[in-house]
């Protein structure tokens, strides 16, 4: 496959890649080189760099995909612990080694390990650009417009990631030969970046071509894409130049136009590509995006993406990691008694980052939305042949299997001691189901397979399950002969409730239990990637592409200006493009799992039709009709708005369309690297972790009457389902810290040291 990005080294005043200028030698370059065409040429493929900045390696997902209400850090490690939970040694401007504040640094500009430099590097380059294509003939400007276009869109996409994460920032504009006089580099406030980088993206959108025949060439769609993002940014945050503080300094301009101005350019992008499939535009099938199979490539072509960062099957130009969101997201499966070894196929157990609780919970009807099990690797196969360590059976799952689960085409009888788990049969499953419908821990641990539940039941009364002569069971004690069909309780009067118990070790897992249980978690399938590494080595890098935009996002933005322009049924409109893509269709296969183990299916309250939970569970009418948004959603007391888990603070139906508009952003786009992002500049952030994020959130918040944080019976003290908030998040948290070793090397204009009174005034409130 033909792919545009060949990343060249280019060595300059802030930009200097020690990886790279190994592989070639580029010190004979000279500034005369930039000023011909062809070195121009070489320039512009060199800013593409840019793009990778969020899949490259950590500082990607710690500073756009955590920290959000959906998307939280694993606690597998101390570092990750006080990231998610916001302490002051991990945000605080001072923190070192791998933690938040060090990865702003990397933003900022800096390289190491292969790493993209951030944002001023990559700004210096563009600046050079565009002062050299300043000084071509005419003819050879008007030959080279396009690439002025795509040297616009990416100073604009620098800028747009710093201010993304510590807001007002140095606005620069001109390219320094050698070393600046000094390092005085006052901050722009966001109203005059947007001044500049709106206009600048105008400019784009007129120079771009519509398409390109190169992969990953930004075109017009890019461009206006991300203009509509911008304009509606603006418009977010349009009334709160007196607003209390952490909003106050989202503040971009008051526009009145600028809620058009998204519309215009977000049609624009859907005019262009809406008939480029049957699905307006959209890939057809969900899972066709994340599409992971031996030699294909395909899913970097889809028609759906607009714009994407490459990486190469070859390795040659992915840097030391390449696309490092093929590790980043597994949950440890290799340290359960599984039989299921570190392999391609489920990846590198990093457990850095997973689903909170509402990530997951949020898809509020996984029968017929397939977006839930199309995004999360629920069911694992034992790939050890040997089945070597796995999970034993003991004489009470044994006896339970034996005389209530074993079909008469299985298997003799099982044993006690001998492994439960096959080679090639399922070896983990995820299920999460909500606290009103908890199932049976005997039947849970009585599975062939290691389950893992959110919400299990003990035996009525703890008075155990069996009656027994002696060590022999002899058979169930009243009220305890779990139905095989139906293993889910309604009425757990009596039983002890339990959070997050898995049925290998029988040890709680998850929340803030211990480092070792935490890395166990539903991670998604989207970065799977099993020809990671040359297809040789399962710790290898990873050269699937990385979806910068798609075209799903674009139908949300313009939904979002619509319904805060008062046209809901335009918004609605749009969000259904997404839910018509995301029902299951005619002729597609749910999972097993979804039909016979899914708690809210076996209890009737998610609906399959009857025909369709015959093996192979195919689905003979399209589940569309079944999650067509009609605005109940976001309606006064509607069963609907219930199940959207709005917070208090949402007091209008206003208010909770928009939050309904990033519960539905959140569905489509999870795990990849907008959440963050999007709910700071809609000024929600705090109030949706808050809520949502039992780990983030402070004492004080015990999440939504309608999702309250979770308490179990066997909790204790402060660790575990204790229903609290277990973190220090403070308002203030919704802009990350300037780093200290950044400000220390700031001057004034003459030269001089920066005054503690203009380092305090330079860095971001709270720190």
């Amino acid at each position: 496959m033909k792919k545009y990005i060949v990343l060249i080294v280019l060595f300059f005043s802030f930009s200097a890649c020690q990886d790279f200028l190994e592989e070639k030698t580029v010190t004979t370059l000279t500034q005369d080189f930039y000023k011909s065409a062809d070195g121009l040429e070489s320039l512009v493929k060199g800013c593409y760099q840019i793009l990778r900045f969020k899949p490259d390696y950590n500082q990607g997902h710690y500073l756009f995909g955590t920290c959000s209400d959906v998307e939280v850090f694993s606690w597998s490690l101390a570092d990750r612990i006080l990231m998610g939970t916001y302490a002051v040694d991990a945000w605080g401007p001072a923190a070192i080694g791998t933690r938040m504040t060090p990865n702003v640094t990397s933003l900022i500009g800096s390289t190491s390990g292969g790493v993209s430099e951030g944002v001023y590097p990559e700004i210096s380059r563009c600046n050079i650009f565009l002062e050299n294509y300043a000084n071509l003939d005419a003819a050879a400007q008007t030959k080279m417009a396009g690439r002025k276009g795509e040297i616009l869109f990416l100073r604009t996409y620098a800028y747009y990631l710093i201010t993304n994460v510590v807001g007002d920032a140095p606005l620069i504009l001109k390219s320094y030969a050698g070393m600046p006089e000094n390092f005085s580099f006052p901050k722009a406030n966001l109203e005059a970046i947007y001044k500049q980088i709106i206009g600048d993206l105008r400019n784009a959108v007129n120079l771009l071509p519509a398409t390109s025949t190169e992969l990953g060439r930004v075109t017009k769609p890019a461009a206006a894409h991300l203009l509509a993002k911008l304009y509606l940014h603006r418009a977010q945050a349009a009334n709160w130049s007196s607003a209390e503080t952490h909003l106050k300094m989202l503040y971009k301009g008051n526009i009145g136009t600028d809620l058009d101005s998204s519309n215009y350019f977000a049609t624009m992008v859907i005019d262009q590509m809406k008939g480029n499939t049957t699905q307006g535009g959209l890939e057809p099938d969900f899972a066709t995006l994340w599409k992971n199979a031996t030699g294909d490539y395909t899913r970097d072509k889809s028609k759906e993406i607009i714009l994407s960062a490459q990486y190469e099957a070859t390795q040659t130009y992915n840097g030391r990691y390449g696309n490092n969101l093929v590790h980043l997201y597994n949950s440890n499966h290799t340290s359960l008694r599984a039989c299921t070894p570190r392999t391609m196929d489920y990846g590198r157990p990093y457990a850095t980052a997973g689903p909170s609780d509402w990530g997951i919970d949020q898809y509020t009807d996984r029968a017929n939305d397939s977006r839930y099990y199309k995004t999360f690797l629920t069911d694992y196969i034992a790939t050890d042949a040997k089945e070597a360590g796995g999970k034993p059976w003991d004489a009470n799952t044994a006896y339970y299997y034996n005389n209530r689960l074993k079909l008469p085409t299985d298997p003799a009888a099982v044993v006690s001691t001998a492994s439960k788990i096959k080679y090639q049969k399922r070896s983990i499953l995820y299920i999460e189901n909500s606290k009103d419908q908890p199932m049976d821990s005997l039947w849970v641990n009585s599975q062939p397979y290691i389950m893992m539940v959110r919400w299990t039941v003990g035996s009525p009364n703890g008075a155990g399950y069996f009656t027994k002569s002696g060590s022999t069971i002899t058979g169930f004690k009243p009220g305890a002969d779990v139905d095989p069909k139906n293993p889910v309780v309604t009425n757990t009067a009596g039983r002890k409730l339990m959070y997050r118990v898995n049925c290998d070790k029988s040890e709680p897992f998850g929340l803030d239990r211990g480092t070792t249980v935490a890395q166990w978690y539903v991670g998604p399938k989207k970065w799977l990637d099993i020809n990671r590494g040359k297809g040789t080595d399962p710790n290898g890098s990873g050269a699937i592409d990385f979806p910068v935009f798609r075209l799903a996002e674009t139908y949300l933005i313009r939904a979002e200006v619509l319904g805060r322009k008062g046209n809901f049924a335009g918004a609605i409109a749009d969000m259904n493009v997404l839910r018509k893509r995301a029902a299951y269709h005619a002729g597609e296969n749910r999972s097993e799992a979804l039909v016979n183990i899914e708690p809210a299916v076996i209890s009737g309250q998610l609906v399959i039709p009857a025909v369709e939970k015959v093996f192979p569970y195919t689905v003979k009418t399209d589940s569309y009709p079944m999650i067509t948004i009609d605005g109940t959603e976001w309606q006064t007391g509607s069963a609907k708005s219930k199940k959207e888990n709005y917070p208090p603070t949402a007091l209008s139906e206003k208010d909770r369309f928009i939050h309904f508009v990033y519960n539905e952003r959140a569905r489509e786009l999870l795990f990849e690297l907008t959440n963050t992002e999007d709910l700071h500049n809609a000024g929600i952030l705090y109030d949706r972790v808050y809520f949502h994020d039992n780990m983030g959130a402070p004492l004080a918040s015990t999440g939504t009457p309608d999702f309250p944080f979770p308490v179990d019976d066997i909790s204790t003290g402060t660790i575990g389902a204790r229903g609290v908030g277990k973190g220090q998040l403070q308002k203030y948290h919704t802009f990350k810290a300037w780093p200290l070793s950044f400000i220390e090397l700031l001057t004034d204009e003459k030269g001089n040291a920066m005054s503690v009174d203009a380092k305090a005034a330079y860095q971001n409130t709270g720190y």
